[in-house]
């Protein structure tokens, strides 16, 4: 039976007072969604039937085992969760109920699927004109393939992104973090904020639409500046060095300084020959490179990757060494920085979660509520609405129909929470 979340300190956070409706799956649209929470808001992720979102079903551990998903435990902190069929009559309602007393809408459906329902921005315009209504898209609101599905490595794919700075002879690149997905996330976020204080003045909300494609295509601006005006692919990748240590690895980046040969030679005690005429400019040591890294190879294979950072940093030279994610996570720095967040998730405890990246000196991003099992909160969330016990008992149901089912389980969660 599923259990209400304990009793959790009022925000104090920064969107204290925010009342946000998520209804989206899987990562752009909750990731934002967590930041909004994050940052205070009052966040109610608004999920369908059981299973609910789908990351509560990507884990096939936590399929096995029990518990909540670690993907939607990454995605899911500091929300409140209510199961809704919102394609029947009655699961409909009590969304716009609740979409009357919200600040903010976020979604990530296709286009055209909320305007069937009568859940456009027009739609809910009338219903409530201080509403921000934002959308984020696989490939955009309109377009030769705007109703396609999508996904982070597909946008990676038709963005440019996986060939950025790989030889056009070369296999295409996919990053196996969703970074596209984070970066659209921070897109819709930087949209809401940009909206709630437009309409502190103003008095009324706006749509905001964004897209994994042209997020994916917008991270490349240095690149596309490049090529519109000097018909050149920029290749930063080409300014590094990638060198084996006695116990890992370290890159090494010629950019930005006018002689780093001489840096080099001078970190592992050599003799300088950047006086050299292939290697006379900082322009000649970057297209011979290749040289370069094979000359020092030998030599930084003879130290450990913390001697090589401080002989190199010593020079000015930079440098870092290539963690896996366990040991960023475990490094002082990512410690210091305040970027692990211990969370409590059910079936595992305490859980070392990545945290918010953005620091604010008055009003931190904290923790309030921890990841919540499916319609944990429906009983207070619809309670906040107005609807009581009489309510439910008074709901339409037809047997055998899928409303029916719908509201027998809304009847049930809410019993329970």
């Amino acid at each position: 039976m599923t259990q209400a979340s304990p009793p959790l300190p009022t925000s104090r956070g920064a969107l204290s007072g925010v009342r946000v409706i998520e209804l989206g799956m899987v990562m752009q649209v909750p990731l934002a969604g967590q930041m909004l929470g994050d940052y205070g808001a009052d966040v109610i992720k608004v999920e369908r039937l059981s299973p609910g979102e789908i990351l509560r079903t990507l884990d096939p551990v936590a399929n096995e085992k029990g518990g909540i998903s670690c993907y939607y435990a990454a995605l899911c902190r500091n929300k409140r969760s209510l199961a809704l069929d919102i394609k029947s009559e009655e699961g409909r309602d009590l969304l716009l109920r609740l979409i009357d007393s919200a600040d903010v809408l976020l979604h990530n459906f296709r286009p055209g699927v909320m305007e069937r329902l009568g859940l456009s921005f027009e739609d809910l315009e009338k219903r409530n004109p201080r509403l921000i209504y934002a959308v984020g898209y696989a490939f955009g609101a309109t377009g030769p393939m705007a109703k396609m599905p999508g996904q982070d490595m597909l946008a990676q794919s038709y963005s440019g992104f996986a060939m950025s700075g790989v030889e056009e002879s070369a296999v295409p690149q996919i990053t196996n973090t969703p970074i596209i997905d984070y970066m659209t996330a921070l897109s819709l976020t930087q949209g809401i904020l940009a909206a709630l204080v437009e309409r502190s003045s103003s008095g009324r909300g706006q749509k905001i639409e964004t897209s994994l494609l042209d997020v994916a295509f917008a991270a490349q601006v240095l690149e596309q500046s490049s090529i519109a005006m000097h018909s050149q692919r920029t290749s930063w990748v080409k300014q590094s060095m990638r060198f084996k240590t006695t116990d890992g690895w370290l890159v090494v980046l010629t950019l930005f300084r006018d002689n780093p040969l001489r840096g080099l030679c001078a970190a592992f005690d050599v003799l300088d020959f950047s006086g050299q005429p292939k290697f006379a400019t900082r322009d000649l040591q970057v297209k011979n490179i290749a040289e370069i890294e094979e000359y020092f190879r030998p030599l930084v294979a003879e130290f450990s990757t913390a001697e090589c950072v401080e002989r190199l940093s010593g020079q000015d030279i930079l440098c870092s060494p290539i963690n896996t994610l366990e040991q960023a996570a475990a490094s002082p720095q990512i410690r210091n920085n305040g970027m692990v967040w211990s969370v409590p998730v059910s079936g595992y405890g305490d859980v070392a979660l990545a945290g918010n990246p953005v620091k604010l000196s008055r009003t931190p991003p904290e923790l309030r509520i921890s990841p919540a099992e499916l319609g944990a909160h429906a009983s207070e969330i619809l309670g906040e609405i107005g609807v009581g016990e009489e309510e439910f008992s008074s709901l339409r149901v037809r047997p055998g129909t899928h409303d029916a089912r719908a509201m027998r389980r809304i009847r049930t969660m809410a019993a329970a929470a």
